[in-house]
């Protein structure tokens, strides 16, 4: 357990810097606001385009196929369970699509990358960019349709700064830096195309900066959560056991039963493990779901992970 301890305490402290840093007002909202864009339309993307630059082989390649169809798979099964869910628990009706959210969208972008760095290594995030894909697609598309109860406009009082119409979804819509850079790093990686200097230090430079920012981000988020309203919810706790335990440990087994190994078995399962999405209260403000719940569960869950993921590695992967 010591490695694994070790690596999760690294970014404990690392958001423990953004806890910090909100606390003492050196950074605001504006601040955590213009950040989050830089990271996901510059740091990532970078971080994405360099972890596809590697040597191509049919092997690697059949790899990067077979890790896109399973999160696709994985998608197709768990948001049908995650709206079930939602009704089991008994969720109000204002606040069932967060819920089903939260439970279908882990934070890939500001924690999967960086944890699966830190456990795998480098190596490890070409094959979590391309687990990434349905990610971005589905988040966009059919999770704002689910978040937005009403199509958009808020009913019983959901959300707390008024909804907006639920935007029409289009090609366009899916477009953003992340899928751009997956695409072209991609196309990179199967026509052998290497990135050189200087632009290769430029986006090495660039990517190596979303694992500590991405971690004090998260630390400013939770610090301006409200904790005693969180706790007192049980629902938040259920579903937060859910997305950290129940969904990937039931994703491991189904996995190891059809034979999968290695990085093939270990990014949809580290992925499938981490908290709830961070954009899950963003969507619901803007679109009319229940926001207040939404920053409760990316809280939790977000706490919780840093002793989840290091016990579920060890118990798992060995890492």
């Amino acid at each position: 357990m010591i490695p694994a301890l070790l690596k999760s305490a690294t970014l404990v402290l690392m958001m423990a810097a953004g806890f910090l840093a909100w606390r003492l007002r050196v950074l605001t909202r504006e601040a955590v606001q213009s950040l989050s864009r830089f990271l996901v339309d510059f740091t990532l993307p970078a971080l994405i385009i360099m972890s596809m630059q590697r040597p191509f082989s049919p092997e690697l390649r059949d790899e990067a196929f077979l890790t896109l169809g399973i999160s696709s798979a994985v998608y197709a099964v768990s948001i049908p369970a995650a709206l079930l869910l939602a009704r089991l628990i008994g969720a109000p009706r204002r606040s069932r699509g967060t819920y089903a959210f939260a439970a279908s969208f882990s934070n890939v972008a500001f924690m999967g990358f960086p944890v699966m760095e830190a456990l795998f290594g480098r190596e490890s995030l070409f094959a979590v960019s391309v687990n990434n894909i349905p990610f971005q697609v589905l988040a966009f598309s059919a999770g704002i349709v689910m978040i937005a109860p009403g199509r958009g406009h808020a009913r019983d009082g959901a959300g707390s700064g008024g909804a907006t119409s639920a935007p029409r979804l289009s090609l366009r819509s899916l477009v953003n830096p992340a899928i751009i850079a997956t695409f072209v790093g991609f196309a990179f990686f199967l026509f052998s195309v290497r990135v050189g200097e200087p632009l290769r230090g430029a986006l090495e430079a660039l990517g190596s900066v979303t694992t500590p920012l991405s971690m004090v981000l998260i630390g400013a988020m939770l610090a301006r959560a409200k904790l005693g309203r969180t706790l007192g919810e049980w629902r938040v706790w259920i579903l937060s056991a859910w997305r950290l335990f129940v969904h990937p440990v039931a994703l491991w087994l189904g996995l190891r039963a059809l034979g999968a190994e290695g990085m093939i078995l270990a990014v949809p399962v580290v992925v499938a493990a981490m908290p709830v999405a961070a954009n899950t209260s963003i969507l619901a403000e803007v679109y009319g779901g229940d926001s207040e719940t939404a920053s409760g569960l990316v809280f939790l869950s977000t706490v919780l992970s840093t002793v989840s993921i290091p016990l579920l590695s060890r118990a798992l992967f060995g890492t």
